[in-house]
C-alpha cells in the first residue's frame, strides 16, 4: 500500500510518514510517496492525504488501485468531501466529521490521529500553572489581543513543550469545532500536561462532557477559565484531567493507532507483506 502525498509538512509527516514506518514494522509492505511518483503503482491501495488531483485519481483507479482520501481537516474548508462517488474509502478525524459526510458508506470509517512521539512528558514544577499555545500562528483565533499567561509556542515545538504543565486549545464556533482533528488533545496528553480546551467534538469525543477544563470560545471566557486553572494546580480537577488524558495517550498511541488501519486495510482485501515479515 502506499500513502500519497502532495507536499511535506506537518500532517503528511504524522499521516503519511510516520504511518509508513509504523505499518512497515508490522510487516505490511508500505510506502510513502508524492503524487508525482505513483504513475506505475498497480493493483495497491493508495491513501491521499487531504486531495487528489482528478487526473491522478482517475489514473490510479484505471491502474487496478483502490483508492482511500484520509480527509483530515479538509470539510473545515468544504462543504464535503471532493469526487466523492470515486473513493473506495475516506478516513475521517472525528466521529462528527464521519456522520455528516460518511453517509454510511461502507468504506468510510474514524481513525484518530496518534500523538507524535518526539514529545516528551513535561518537566515543569506544579508551583503555578505554566501555560502554552502550541501550534501555528494562522490556528490561534485572528484579531485576539495577547492573552496574560499564555505563552506562544509557534516553532520549536518539541523542544519547548517539556516546559508547560498546561496546554491551550481553541476552536472556532462552526464548522472548526465540528470538524477540527485532535491532535491537541493527543499532544497534551503525551506530553501529560492539562489541557484548557473549548467544547469542541473531537475534545469531547477524547475527554467525555465531564471533562474538569473546557472553555467558552470566545476571549474573556478562555481568560475565565485560565483563572479557574491557576487556582486548581495540582489539586482533585487537575489529578482528574491528568488521569483522562493517560487513557487518551493509552488510545491513541502509535501501536494502537497501526492496528485500527491494519483492521480498516483488510476490508480492501489481503495486505502484501515485507520480506522481513
Amino acid at each position: 500500500m502506499c500513502f500519497v502525498k502532495y507536499y511535506q509538512k506537518g500532517s503528511t509527516d504524522i499521516a503519511a510518514d510516520q504511518m509508513t514506518a509504523a505499518l512497515t514494522h508490522r510487516g505490511i509492505a508500505t510506502r510513502s510517496l508524492f503524487a508525482d511518483e505513483i504513475g506505475a503503482v498497480r493493483d495497491a491501495i493508495l491513501i491521499f492525504i487531504k486531495r487528489a488531483d482528478l487526473a491522478h485519481l482517475l489514473g490510479a483507479r484505471l491502474r487496478g488501485n483502490v483508492v482511500v482520501v484520509d480527509v483530515h481537516d479538509t470539510v473545515v474548508f468544504r462543504r464535503g468531501v471532493r469526487y466523492r462517488p470515486l473513493w473506495d474509502g475516506m478516513i475521517f478525524r472525528n466521529e462528527r466529521a464521519l456522520l455528516d459526510f460518511g453517509r454510511g458508506r461502507s468504506g468510510a470509517v474514524t481513525i484518530p490521529h496518534h500523538w507524535d512521539d518526539r514529545y516528551e512528558r513535561n518537566r515543569a514544577a506544579l508551583d503555578r500553572l505554566r501555560l502554552a499555545y502550541i501550534g501555528e500562528p494562522r490556528s490561534f483565533p485572528p484579531g485576539w489581543e495577547p492573552i496574560p499567561g499564555v505563552e506562544m509556542v509557534v516553532d520549536q515545538w518539541f523542544a519547548r513543550a517539556p516546559a508547560f504543565n498546561a496546554h491551550l486549545s481553541l476552536r472556532r464556533p462552526g464548522r472548526e469545532m465540528l470538524y477540527k482533528p485532535n491532535m491537541k488533545v493527543v499532544t497534551a496528553a503525551v506530553c501529560e500536561a492539562v489541557l484548557i480546551t473549548t467544547r469542541d467534538e473531537s475534545a469531547l469525543e477524547h475527554l467525555g462532557p465531564g471533562y474538569p477544563f473546557y472553555t467558552g470560545p470566545e476571549r474573556a471566557d478562555v481568560v475565565a477559565a485560565i483563572r479557574s486553572a491557576e487556582e486548581a494546580v495540582g489539586g482533585a480537577d487537575w489529578q482528574r484531567a491528568l488521569a483522562t488524558l493517560a487513557e487518551v495517550k493509552e488510545r491513541t498511541s502509535l501501536a494502537r493507532i497501526t492496528e485500527l488501519y491494519v483492521d480498516y486495510l483488510q476490508r480492501f482485501g489481503e495486505l502484501a507483506t515485507t520480506s522481513a515479515s
